[in-house]
């Protein structure tokens, strides 16, 4: 026996969805997990960590396999690695082994894998597209996605080749059913699923799925059949013996499908069909063996019973057969289907047969079982139309999307920064309500906390931002509308978007909400919503100027709660004062443009004072204690505690502590807080016996937290610490690829949202300014020579610098009316 080699098992994977439509994901082992698109309570409730549905017990409800016919020899694959009994007795029927080996390459929005096999002759891969198209949140909130098979003979010889997809959807119409319809729209055809039955209340789990196939082959269907005849299940009868069935073995044998049209469930068989009329029996014996189940069954009894059935005593015998097996050993489970392509390759031929699913499940309730509904209502009346959206605007969705993955790691920087740019990308998908009133918001951990989390936001908006302006106002502008009499903003909203939680202590969220005002602003160059959110800001501001009780510049009072919601602050925090710093200085940006002189010179003033005490009362020589309150002091190395600076110069407006002193620290920071095998933490004890009872050995401030992990590599790249960012982005990914959960940062639940903030590093590359209002793009990258996608909320556009040029490759939009401005003695070029 060979020696097993075993690896960690990855337990994460790509995202396949629409933005709040739900999701499935295509993970390493070539299968469809966490099947979320019928309102699974994983994504629609707040589970924490009670064990509830997350639809990952639908793992193989949608699958594929490949049927190759060479030199009279037939070979069948499963195109995945899931061998459960309960799908198929594959120990004992060894032709229907999975794929030997899976490459597997996920970019999102894209996925591709390569199947390996070495009894294979072929090469068969696969590529996998999300809908999900930069600027446009129509088109990327359709509920479904692509799914494209290529085929390619290698060798010298024909070969033909049968793919097929099958679709179990045992996490939808649990109570009603299915009713399909298979529909032929000439360049794709497939399988409309919908619900038998319609009634007054409002089920989770009640909709409908189109099943499509497109591309090249000859193509045959299944229109509908029962669960299990779409798996595996053992038929017996006293009269007709004992069988394995499922629609693999005919396939196996012909490498098509039988093409059947029905698509409810046949009618009930009497007890006593021997008692119908003969035409009566005549009707429902041609109906069943219409099915491809019962005419499996009937096939095999003519085999050995040459013209049985054609007496009424007969088929009464086999309508009882046949009773049987739907009955009670399939369950009643009705409305699976299968399509197929069959191909026949010539010497080094290449073919693509493509697949989509989408869906409708309009029943998304709130904790009261009224109906908050999807976005996607608004744009389609059913799966069907969002499948002819899918198939008819092929070319700008799908083309769009793996454009957008080609962009993001056309950079040469190191692979990593592109890998956290897309990877949680994903999230926008994974973990968004986008409800069908418009309300939109990211779940802070999947089925954790709540939604908008202010002081995750923060961290976690730039991607969106960049790709989906208008969504990020949206969160914006409902939170605002929740903003305490006080000043004091929202922490999240929980367990909808019309209600938040009572988290308004924690006073570093002023600061961060007027921040991202001002970035917002910026980038949209949207003064209507600068407008509208004006006086939110001078309530937050008030606020938190508020608790500077002894007048210094800096809050010094009710500071203990922040987003490190486990650690305790007091007095005057430096995390807190600086971004509070930060805040002042975005406001005196905002004040300035609404015209308010006597607030942009009290916070002009305020400015100056704060950075005078940080230094005064903070600055220990070596980097900032992390507070000091009267003459207590706790001087934890705190990693995070410029973050107001990070996010003053990942917006291009310049931080307030110069960016020696910024560098100095951060230096510190990474030779005191990072090893190798823990990462980046949250702080540290430099000055031993200098901690507090809230400090020391406290469950955050010694773990990593890769949403911060991210921030501090792109304010190091901003500042010329390549090595350190390099390092810190490097650690992140390769813990996550050694944990198995790649795409799916743990923090507070699974895909948290913090760790969005890798997107911060794309500005700190590019050194990116933008006032949109007054068109102004500036633009001082980290290289002297480099390649970088580049996002403004108007446009898409590929950088390459070069020899001190700039070529801007316009991908979508333009950069007409734009004031560029690049470092000196630099050129640019626009295509």
């Amino acid at each position: 026996m060979p020696k097993i080699i075993s690896h960690k098992t990855h337990t994460s994977g790509i995202a396949l969805g629409g933005i709040g439509s739900g999701s499935m994901e295509l993970l390493p082992d070539g299968e469809f997990h966490y099947v979320m698109i019928s309102n699974q309570p994983r994504l629609t409730t707040r589970c924490q960590e009670d064990k509830v549905d997350d639809g990952e017990g639908s793992c193989g409800a949608l699958s594929f396999y490949a049927r190759i016919e060479n030199n009279n020899k037939i070979i069948m694959r499963k195109l995945g690695m899931k061998t459960d009994t309960e799908d198929f007795t594959y120990r004992m029927f060894g032709f229907n082994k999975p794929i030997e080996e899976i490459e597997f390459d996920g970019k999102f929005p894209t996925c591709d894998i390569k199947y390996n096999d070495s009894a294979l002759p072929v090469n068969i891969s696969l590529k996998a597209v999300a809908p999900f198209v930069p600027h446009n949140s129509n088109l990327s909130a359709t509920p479904g996605f692509y799914m494209d098979f290529t085929v390619e003979n290698p060798s010298d010889s024909e070969i033909t080749v049968s793919l097929l997809g099958s679709l179990v959807p045992d996490f939808a119409n649990k109570t009603r059913g299915f009713k399909n319809t298979y529909v032929n729209k000439g360049a794709y055809e497939g399988i409309f699923m919908d619900q038998a039955e319609h009634g007054w209340d409002l089920l989770p789990d009640e909709g409908n799925l189109s099943f499509f196939i497109s591309g090249d082959g000859e193509k045959s269907h299944i229109t509908a059949e029962y669960f299990r005849y779409l798996k595996e299940y053992v038929s017996h009868s006293p009269q007709f013996g004992i069988t394995q069935e499922s629609f693999l073995f005919p396939f196996r044998e012909k490498g098509v499908l039988d093409n059947s049209l029905f698509g409810e469930k046949p009618e009930t068989i009497p007890d006593k069909p021997e008692d119908l009329t003969d035409e009566a029996i005549e009707r429902i014996f041609n109906t069943y063996i219409s099915f491809p189940f019962a005419k499996a069954l009937y096939e095999r009894v003519q085999q050995v019973y040459p013209g049985f059935g054609k007496s009424k005593a007969e088929k009464a015998d086999l309508l009882k057969y046949f009773k049987r097996q739907a009955e009670v050993k399939m369950g009643n489970k009705f409305g699976a289907s299968a399509l197929c392509s069959k191909l026949t390759l010539k010497p080094y031929e290449k073919k693509e047969v493509r697949f989509t699913l989408s869906w409708y499940f309009p029943n998304h309730l709130n904790d009261k079982g009224e109906k908050l509904g999807h976005y996607y209502e608004n744009l389609f009346k059913d799966s069907l139309e969002a499948a002819v959206l899918l198939n008819e605007k092929r070319e700008e969705i799908h083309g769009k999307a793996i454009k957008l993955k080609e962009l993001l790691f056309s950079t040469d920087m190191k692979e990593e920064y592109a890998e956290s740019w897309s990877s949680h990308l994903s999230t926008i998908i994974k973990s968004s309500w986008y409800l069908k009133d418009g309300k939109f918001g990211l779940w802070e951990g999947l089925g954790f906390c709540g939604f908008h989390t202010t002081d995750i936001t923060y961290h976690a908006s730039f991607g969106l931002l960049a790709l989906f302006p208008d969504l990020q106002k949206k969160q914006m502008l409902m939170g605002a509308k929740f903003q305490r009499e006080d000043g004091r903003v929202h922490h999240f909203f929980t367990p909808d978007l019309d209600h938040v939680d009572w988290g308004f202590d924690r006073v570093d969220m002023n600061n961060q909400f007027v921040l991202m005002v001002l970035r917002d602003y910026l980038f949209t160059g949207d003064y209507s919503y600068l407008c509208s959110l004006w006086d939110n800001v001078k309530r937050a501001m008030d606020s938190i100027e508020a608790i500077d009780k002894n007048f210094d510049g800096l809050p010094d009072s009710e500071t203990d709660r922040n987003t490190y919601d486990a650690w305790n602050f007091s007095g005057t925090p430096t995390y807190i004062s600086v971004l509070w710093l930060a805040a002042l200085k975005a406001a005196i940006i905002i004040a300035e443009r609404m015209g308010d002189e006597e607030r942009k010179l009290h916070w002009e003033n305020l400015l100056t004072k704060g950075k005078e005490s940080l230094e005064k009362l903070l600055w220990n020589g070596k980097y900032y204690d992390l507070w000091v309150d009267g003459d207590n002091c706790d001087k934890a190395l705190m990693t995070n505690q410029l973050d107001g600076e990070w996010f003053l110069r990942m917006i291009g407006i310049g931080g307030n502590l110069s960016d020696e002193r910024v560098k100095e620290v951060l230096s510190f920071i990474w030779q005191h807080n990072f090893d190798e095998e823990s990462g980046l933490i949250n702080a540290s004890e430099y000055y031993k016996g200098s901690l507090s009872i809230y400090t020391k050995r406290n469950c955050q401030a010694e773990a990593v937290w890769t949403g911060i992990g991210y921030s501090f590599a792109a304010l190091s790249l901003y500042l010329g610490l390549k090595d350190i960012a390099d390092k810190g982005i490097k650690s992140i990914h390769d813990n996550q690829l050694r944990f198995g959960y790649f795409w799916d940062h743990w923090e507070c639940g699974h895909h948290y949202t913090r760790p969005m903030s890798s997107f911060s590093t794309l500005n700190a590359a590019l050194g990116l300014y933008v006032n949109n209002e007054e068109k102004v793009l500036k633009l001082n990258p980290a290289y002297e020579e480099i390649t970088l996608p580049l996002f403004l909320s108007d446009a898409v556009i590929k950088l390459t610098v070069q020899n001190k040029n700039y070529t801007f490759e316009i991908l979508e939009g333009s950069l007409n009316g734009y004031d560029i401005i690049l470092p000196d003695g630099c050129k640019y070029t626009i295509l």
